[in-house]
Order: structure tokens, then C-alpha cells, then sequence
């Protein structure tokens, strides 16, 4: 029996974003962490929250070989890395 281990890491930190926004709202294209650009190859999921007035637009998106949950304050106009799997 062959069992494949998922684990997520938490990072939370400042990231540089490649984004497109338009009328139908923010997509992703890529983000760079470590000296390396991770580009996106699909958004599978997004949803907002708020931090006190600011709206934080999460997006759950994959380069094709893991999952990385990165999200937009709207408010300060900052992007962070929250984890990966």
C-alpha cells in the first residue's frame, strides 16, 4: 500500500503579484518568493474576508505541481503568501 502525505506549510509573507484586473475582477498570473517566479496555472477556488475595514481577496491557485493559497488587501494593496501544499 502506497499512502501520498499532503502537508501544508504556513508562510504569511509579502509577495510580489503578476495580476490582471478588469471588470470581472482580479486573476493571478504569477507570484515570485525566493528568487523564483511560480506561475499560475489555474485559480480553482477564490472567496473574500475582511480585516477590520479592508477587504482580502483569497485565491486558491496551482502551477500545475502544488497548491498555494495567496491573497490581495485591497486596502493597503498588498499580496501575501498564506501556505502551500
Amino acid at each position: 500500500v502506497h499512502y501520498t502525505v499532503c502537508m501544508t506549510v504556513e508562510w504569511d509573507e509579502a509577495i510580489e503579484v503578476g495580476a490582471v484586473f478588469s471588470r470581472r475582477g482580479i486573476r493571478p498570473v504569477w507570484f515570485a518568493r525566493n528568487n523564483r517566479q511560480v506561475r499560475v496555472r489555474e485559480t480553482t477556488f477564490s472567496w473574500k474576508t475582511r480585516e477590520g475595514r479592508a477587504t482580502v481577496i483569497h485565491f486558491s491557485v496551482t502551477d500545475g505541481q502544488g497548491l498555494y493559497e495567496i491573497c490581495y488587501n485591497a486596502e493597503m494593496m498588498e499580496w501575501r503568501l498564506l501556505n502551500s501544499e
